[in-house]
C-alpha cells in the first residue's frame, strides 16, 4: 500500500496540490554492523544443518549486542553521544 492511496493522503493532495510524504519513525538512527566469527566450511554438513548454524550464530550476535526491551530516548542518547565522543 502506498501513500497516495490512503484517505488523509489524498485529501491533503487535493487541498494543497502538494506531494507530502509523512517520514516513518522520524529519528535518526545509527545502525552498526556486528560480523561475527567464520563459520568453519565443511563439506559433509547438509544446506539445512549450514542454515540452522548460521541462524544460532546470528542470534548469538543479536544476544550479545542488543540491548531487550529497547528504548527511544536511550537510542537518541546513544547516538548523539556516539556522535560528540567523534569530535
Amino acid at each position: 500500500m502506498t501513500y497516495v492511496d490512503t484517505r488523509p493522503m489524498r485529501w491533503l493532495y487535493e487541498r494543497n496540490r502538494w506531494l507530502i510524504f509523512p517520514v516513518c519513525g522520524m529519528f535518526p538512527v545509527k545502525l552498526i554492523t556486528h560480523i561475527g566469527k567464520p563459520i568453519p566450511y565443511d563439506p559433509d554438513i547438509t544446506p539445512e544443518k549450514l542454515a540452522e548454524k548460521a541462524q544460532r550464530a546470528i542470534e548469538d550476535l543479536r544476544d550479545k549486542h542488543q540491548k531487550i526491551p529497547g528504548s527511544i530516548l536511550h537510542a537518541l542518547r546513544q547516538r548523539f553521544e556516539a556522535h560528540n565522543k567523534d569530535k
